[in-house]
């Protein structure tokens, strides 16, 4: 279904939250049954507005070990995989993985890294001792992270697309689970999407536009990720600290997104994704800039949507955002008036607990603690395991005492619209 979207200049203003049950003839969506043309819908709003369209067909994808060794005594194996994707076989990609030994078929996490990063802080933990797979692979080598990411690789390959680099990447992520999906050892039902920072803001792209993820964990994500563009605020509330926004993520990064969301914003600059410099002509421009635009908001009330939208695509499988409380930058509060928000459409679908999210005290990392919480996480999603109490998801049969101090359970943050009953 082709669907009209206007430009920004005839957007109305919607200074709360938009709703994800108003369809675009104006009615709402009352159904189960109706939701699932809706999320088609919304797919493709955020593909216009936010990430740009991947290919319709991404060819064949063929994986090859290249390297394999024992590690940790033998309970485990490391493998160097050769990704080879696109029509004609012209992507090619590697990616790292550990896995335990004599688990039959395990879980998944499918981690896009930066480069010259590798590996797990809880890698033996998490393998040995508690059944997962890793399997990590550097986004770069699908798209460079910076201005000349449409002249990488995967924009080469498919030059009717205009994704930005975020899709791109998630693109790449999504060719994990296509070898994945040929191996004997992993389960096809328990695939992870995770990542940190633009690679948080890449895994919740992913999971949207695939959904062989069964779960999604984006970590510190932020602006374009779990976040707000609307509210914005640190861990003492809205107003409080300088996050990042719009403006200035389209000035630093804007060939991460579409062409139409850098149209948005505070702006210092007037490029986009087609149009953004090269490395030297950005480090030109930096040195010119003035900051007086951070963290100033200016027309994000005209986005047709916002980042709950991206949360509740997700839905009925399972999300959970990760941030340290000291990452004013990526917006606390903003990322809980989110959660608060898609948590409409998880209990719309009948799956509340599968929203979730967690805070730890600390900075922009994605530290050891992250993971073991995201395990808990999956064990309980996966394996019917003892929940973790300072996640926060609304569960059947309890409430954290968190969700309970800080009013989580009331309705209408920065929303006047509930889901349909």
């Amino acid at each position: 279904m082709k669907y009209q979207f206007l430009p920004k200049e005839k957007l109305p203003r919607i200074p709360e939250l938009p709703d994800p049950f108003l369809r675009q003839d104006g009615s709402r969506v009352c159904s189960v049954k109706e939701w699932e043309e809706q999320r088609t819908y919304l797919k493709e709003m955020l593909a216009h507005y936010l990430y740009g369209h991947m290919p319709e067909e991404s060819g064949e994808t063929k994986g090859e070990v290249i390297f394999s060794r024992p590690v940790y005594h033998g309970k485990a194996v490391a493998e160097n995989v050769r990704i080879t994707a696109g029509r004609k076989g012209e992507i090619t990609f590697d990616a790292e993985l550990i896995r335990p030994v004599g688990e039959g078929r395990v879980p998944v996490f499918t981690w896009n890294q930066f480069t010259g990063r590798h590996g797990c802080p809880e890698e033996e933990e998490l393998v040995v001792n508690r059944g997962y797979a890793i399997m990590e692979f550097d986004k770069a080598q699908l798209a460079p992270d910076n201005g000349n990411a449409v002249r990488g690789q995967a924009a080469l390959a498919f030059p009717e697309c205009d994704w930005g680099a975020v899709a791109m990447w998630a693109w790449g992520q999504s060719r994990l689970v296509d070898y994945l999906l040929t191996t004997e050892w992993a389960d096809p039902d328990r695939l992870i999407a995770t990542g940190h920072s633009r690679g948080g803001k890449t895994a919740l792209c992913a999971a949207i536009y695939d959904d062989r993820f069964a779960l999604c964990a984006p970590n510190g994500s932020g602006c374009g990720g779990a976040g707000c563009f609307r509210f914005l605020g640190g861990r003492l509330g809205e107003g409080t600290g300088v996050c990042e926004t719009a403006g200035s993520i389209n000035d630093e990064w804007g060939y991460w997104w579409s062409d139409h969301f850098g149209e948005f914003g505070e702006r210092r600059w007037t490029y986009t994704r087609s149009t953004f410099p090269t490395p030297e002509e950005k480090r030109k421009l930096d040195a010119e800039m003035e900051r007086a635009t951070v963290g100033k908001t200016k027309d994000e009330d005209r986005l047709p949507f916002d980042m709950h939208f991206a949360r509740a695509l997700i839905a009925p499988r399972a999300v959970i955002s990760m941030d340290a409380l000291g990452d004013t930058w990526a917006n606390t509060y903003g990322t809980q008036v989110v959660w608060r928000a898609a948590q409409e459409v998880f209990r719309f679908l009948g799956v509340p607990q599968n929203n979730a999210m967690h805070f730890r005290d600390g900075k922009h990392e994605f530290q050891g603690k992250d993971w073991l919480v995201l395990a808990d996480y999956c064990d309980e999603i996966f394996r019917n395991g003892c929940p973790n109490e300072n996640i926060i998801c609304y569960r059947a049969d309890t409430q954290t005492d968190m969700m309970r101090r800080m009013g989580w359970e009331d309705d209408g943050l920065h929303r006047p619209w509930s889901a349909p009953e």
